[in-house]
C-alpha cells in the first residue's frame, strides 16, 4: 500500500440535464456556465470570486475549434485572473481534469478548484467524423480504424472468446441502464416508456445516446470540506494510465510490452485493457481498498465496454462481466455492486467531454445518500472508471464519504 496522499473533498456538483440530446439554443459557454454555477451554488457560501483555479475538459480540438479555451472560461465565469488549465482527452477528459484538480489541491497552492467538462457537438457539421479521429491518426486512422471500430472489434472478440452466443448480455446491460435512467430526473430517458427486454437483444442496444452537456465539481482540501457542505465526498484514490492507441494491443496478439501488469497471465486477460488494469491497481492502492470494498460503480458503457470494465476493475472474473448483467447483479436488488445507477451513457446520455465527471457526480450523489429511488443502501465507496479512445487512456477514481474507514497497512 502506498503512503497515504492528501485528500481533496468534493463539496459542490453540477451537471446539464438530458446530455443525450442536442441543445440548439445554448452555446458551449452556456452549457459550461450552467454546470459551473450549479456546482458553485451547491457549495455552501461559495462565490465565483472565491475560485482560485480551474480545469476545463472537452473531447478535442477537432470538435471544439477554440484552442486557447482557458482564458475564455475564466472570463465567462467571472473568476479571472485565476488560471484555467485545459484538457482534451476524448471521453475521459473531464476525469483527467479531476486528476489535475486533485493535484492542484494536493500541492497546497490552490484552495478552491473548479473542475469542468463539456461537449457541444451541434457546433460541427462533420461532428461524427471529427470525434472518431481519436486513434493514432498517423497510423490506425489512416488504415481505416476509428475508435468506434476499435470498441466493436474488442467487443466482438470478448463475446466470442468468453462464450457469449447471443446478445442477451447486451440486452441485460441496456435494460439495467434504462431502468436506472427512468429514476434519474436528469437522464435523457427520464419520463419515457420503458423498452421491452426482447427488443434490446441486438448490437445497437448498447450504443451511447450521444448529445451535448457539461458537468462541474468544486474541490477543496479535506480540512475545509465542512465549511462548504454537510456531506463531503473525498477523492480517496485517483489514477490515469496510458498505453498505445495501436489496436493490436487489444485485438489480435495478446497485450505486449513492459506495461503489462505484473502477476497476470496474458492468456487470462486476452483482449483486456492494460491501461484499465494498471489504473485500477494504482487507484485502489492509493485508496487502501480492494474490489470487494466497492459499494457502487459507474463504468463507460459502449457495446461490451461495461463487461471488460467489470473484469478489469476486479468486480468480476475475466470473461464474467456480461453474465453479471444477465444474472441481474448490476441492479439495486442484485446482491452485488450496482452499476451505472444514473443510467450511464446509454440512458443518462453521452456528452463526451463531460462523461468522466458525470460518472463521478453520480457517485457523489450516491455517497451523499441523495439518489432517491435509485439509492444504493449504506454506500461508502464508489468507483468511477472512464475511457479515452479505444482504451488508450483510462481513468479510475475511488470516492468515499465520512462513513468510510480506511484499512491501514
Amino acid at each position: 500500500m502506498k503512503e497515504k496522499l492528501k485528500r481533496a473533498a468534493i463539496v459542490g456538483i453540477g451537471t446539464t440535464a438530458k446530455p443525450g440530446n442536442i441543445h440548439p439554443y445554448k452555446t458551449w459557454k452556456d452549457l459550461v456556465a450552467d454546470a459551473a454555477y450549479e456546482a458553485i451554488g451547491d457549495a455552501k457560501g461559495l462565490k465565483p470570486r472565491d475560485i482560485d483555479g480551474g480545469v476545463i475538459a472537452y473531447h478535442g480540438e477537432g470538435v471544439n475549434e477554440q484552442g486557447g479555451i482557458g482564458g475564455s472560461v475564466a472570463d465567462l465565469l467571472g473568476i479571472a485572473p485565476a488560471p484555467v488549465f485545459p484538457h482534451s482527452m476524448n471521453c475521459s477528459g473531464s476525469a483527467v481534469a479531476l486528476n489535475t484538480g486533485w493535484e492542484m489541491i494536493a500541492s497546497g497552492k490552490y484552495k478552491r478548484v473548479l473542475v469542468m467538462g463539456f461537449e457541444k457537438e451541434g457546433d460541427n457539421i462533420n461532428y461524427t467524423e471529427n470525434i472518431n479521429i481519436s486513434f493514432d491518426t498517423e497510423y490506425d486512422y489512416m488504415f481505416g480504424f476509428r475508435h468506434r471500430d476499435g470498441f466493436e472489434l474488442m467487443s466482438n472478440y470478448y463475446m466470442k472468446h468468453y462464450g457469449y452466443e447471443d446478445y442477451t448480455s447486451y440486452a441485460a446491460m441496456s435494460y439495467a441502464a434504462h431502468t436506472y435512467g427512468r429514476m434519474n430526473p436528469k437522464a435523457s430517458v427520464y419520463g419515457k416508456p420503458m423498452p421491452e427486454f426482447e427488443s434490446l437483444k441486438n448490437a445497437n442496444s448498447c450504443f451511447s445516446m450521444m448529445g451535448e452537456g457539461a458537468a462541474a465539481a468544486i474541490l477543496v482540501p479535506e480540512e475545509d470540506a465542512y465549511l462548504y457542505t454537510d456531506k463531503p465526498v473525498f477523492i480517496e484514490g485517483i489514477s490515469l494510465a496510458c498505453t498505445s492507441h495501436y489496436i493490436a494491443h487489444r485485438v489480435g496478439e495478446p497485450p505486449m510490452g513492459p506495461d503489462f501488469p505484473e502477476g497476470l497471465k496474458k492468456e487470462e486477460t486476452y483482449g483486456q485493457s492494460v491501461a484499465l488494469i494498471a489504473a485500477a491497481r494504482d487507484a485502489y492502492d492509493m485508496a487502501g481498498i480492494t474490489a470487494k470494498d466497492i459499494d457502487v460503480a459507474q463504468v463507460y458503457d459502449l457495446t461490451a465496454g461495461s463487461f471488460w470494465f467489470l473484469d478489469g476493475l476486479g468486480i468480476t472474473k475475466f470473461g464474467e462481466g456480461g453474465r453479471y448483467f444477465i444474472e441481474g447483479k448490476a441492479m439495486l436488488d442484485g446482491g452485488a455492486v450496482p452499476i451505472n445507477t444514473d443510467g450511464g451513457n446509454i440512458a443518462r446520455g453521452h456528452a463526451s467531454g463531460a462523461d468522466g465527471l458525470n460518472q463521478v457526480i453520480e457517485d457523489v450523489v450516491q455517497l451523499r445518500g441523495d439518489a432517491g429511488e435509485r439509492q444504493v443502501k449504506d454506500a461508502k465507496v464508489g468507483v468511477a472508471a472512464c475511457v479515452g479512445s479505444a482504451f488508450a487512456h483510462m481513468t479510475v477514481v475511488v470516492l468515499t464519504n465520512d462513513k468510510f474507514k480506511r484499512k491501514e497497512a
